[in-house]
């Protein structure tokens, strides 16, 4: 097979933008007539930037959405403004999210996704269950949070080892080098070129294009689709040398991550005919681009959080050493262990897991890892029928279900402004709600505990001083937050 990069990603879906830096150029390019349309180009290219850093600005620093969630929802719940409608109450918010046909998403996010079809931006809702299906059917539900949870639990201690100063930038020399072993590790997904560093910032590009998509032609439009074309070709080489393998008998030779596992898959047969390798490569880029900055996100803004409530960062940081009391205790089981001993050790493993991760959630609450869901009504329909709040929307409308305006509704989360870890989990929708849920939920808690509990270990943890010390966005995408800890106090105790 020739690994020349698919039409697919060089033009585009077929609603999305055109995924070529080059081809992109000329064609935005193209128009030019002269000094006064590159002067026009140029000013309306600084209208829409001015407007995309404005809108990263909004879903970054949420105190505005905060404030207009809550007077919506005490004045009108179910806001209509022309075609936008804005959901301010947990229960439409699921309603909305759980409505599969009367609410679709390919519209809204196929533009951010210039590698092709993904899960999220299938609508048609038999075909949506059999993509999902097909990719839960190479899952190990027992065996892949482990992998992910060690390979995490592994490169966290690398980069707080090599932090000889007391001072780590927990997105650049933390949690962006966690995700990307991740990548590597459990998907299969090689770093850009053997370049880790290129791959952080691809992740920061591709996820920052489906947050807030930037303008066409502008620099983060272009480094965009630069780092799409490089990652499709990697993709396309690397399957194709696992089909080698495979042609070889050489499978036993492959390691076991998500790459091998699909396209072991296809070699068998038997599988739909819409399944081949431009779906694994779509698929694979999708997985990545969309998960692995939204953990960078989540684990740095769920720090933050921690960080400002020193109460509830000690506490937190009494479960964490908890959970390591418990996860100690269940490596020295023996073999004449009893099975009563090794079941009521493992319920308290999973007690203290838990209750660790009750923190993490309520600290998410105020700052979601995708505080926005957006979602458009094809057909005229009816939200909250039967309530006093019952609203028509209208055919072609886009409605806003926000994470952020449900998890602040008091029906749901009583007392809303305080910080209140005892809440029950499945009260938070972090992870979205219905059939189009995250199906790479497992992969994020894991990364989020252990990177999270890995800082919590850390004598002495602070946000820096000034500037440093708050979280920068790159974009949509966090980019900085430096943290301090006494690194005295852990040589002592290594010793």
């Amino acid at each position: 097979m020739s690994t020349n990069v698919p039409d697919s990603t060089l033009e585009g879906p077929h609603r999305g933008p055109s995924a070529t830096a080059a081809s992109s150029r000329r064609q935005w390019r193209a128009t030019d007539g002269g000094a006064l349309t590159r002067l026009l180009q140029r000013i309306s290219l600084a209208r829409k930037m001015a407007s995309y850093r404005f809108s990263s600005y909004i879903f970054c620093h949420l105190w505005l959405l905060k404030l207009v969630f809550t007077v919506l929802r005490r004045v009108r719940p179910i806001s209509i403004f022309g075609k936008l409608v804005v959901l301010t109450k947990m229960s439409d918010v699921r309603e909305v999210l759980g409505r599969f046909d009367d609410f679709t998403l390919g519209e809204v996010i196929e533009p951010g996704m210039p590698w092709g079809a993904f899960l999220m931006t299938v609508d048609w809702k038999e075909q949506h269950e059999r993509e999902r299906a097909l990719l839960q059917s190479i899952v190990k539900p027992k065996a892949d949070p482990l992998t992910i949870r060690n390979s995490v639990a592994d490169e966290c201690r690398e980069r707080i080892a090599t932090a000889t100063n007391g001072r780590i930038d927990m997105v650049a020399e933390f949690a962006e080098p966690a995700v990307i072993r991740i990548a590597a590790d459990y998907f299969g997904v090689a770093p850009l070129k053997n370049d880790k560093h290129r791959m952080a910032r691809a992740t920061r590009h591709l996820a920052g294009i489906i947050m807030v998509n930037p303008p066409v032609g502008s620099q983060p439009w272009i480094d965009s689709r630069d780092d799409m074309v490089v990652l499709t070709q990697q993709l396309l080489e690397q399957i194709e040398a696992v089909k080698s393998a495979i042609g070889a008998s050489r499978q036993s030779e492959l390691p076991d991550n998500f790459l091998t596992r699909l396209t072991l898959l296809l070699h068998v047969g038997g599988t739909p005919k819409w399944f081949d390798e431009d779906w694994i490569r779509r698929y694979l880029t999708g997985l990545v681009a969309t998960g692995l900055a939204t953990v960078v996100r989540g684990t740095s803004q769920t720090v933050d959080q921690l960080v400002a409530r020193p109460d509830s960062l000690r506490e937190a940081q009494r479960l964490a050493a908890a959970l390591d009391d418990a996860e100690a205790h269940e490596r020295r089981l023996t073999s004449r262990a009893s099975e009563v001993e090794r079941r009521s050790v493992a319920e308290r493993v999973a007690r203290s897991r838990t209750a660790l991760m009750r923190y993490i959630y309520e600290a998410l609450r105020f700052r979601p890892m995708l505080p926005l869901l957006v979602r458009d009504c094809p057909r005229e329909t009816i939200i909250a029928n039967g309530t006093r709040r019952v609203r028509i929307v209208p055919a072609g409308a886009r409605v806003l279900a926000a994470p952020l305006a449900a998890m602040f509704d008091p029906d749901a989360f009583p007392q809303p402004l305080r910080f209140e870890p005892n809440r029950p989990l499945e009260n938070y929708i972090h992870f979205g709600d219905g059939e189009r849920h995250c199906f790479g939920r497992y992969v994020a808690e894991a990364a989020l505990m252990e990177m999270v509990r890995a800082l919590l270990r850390l004598p002495g943890l602070a946000r820096a001083a000034g500037a440093d010390g708050q979280i920068r966005y790159e974009g949509p995408a966090p980019c900085s937050f430096v943290l301090t800890f006494n690194r005295q106090t852990i040589g002592a105790q290594e010793r």
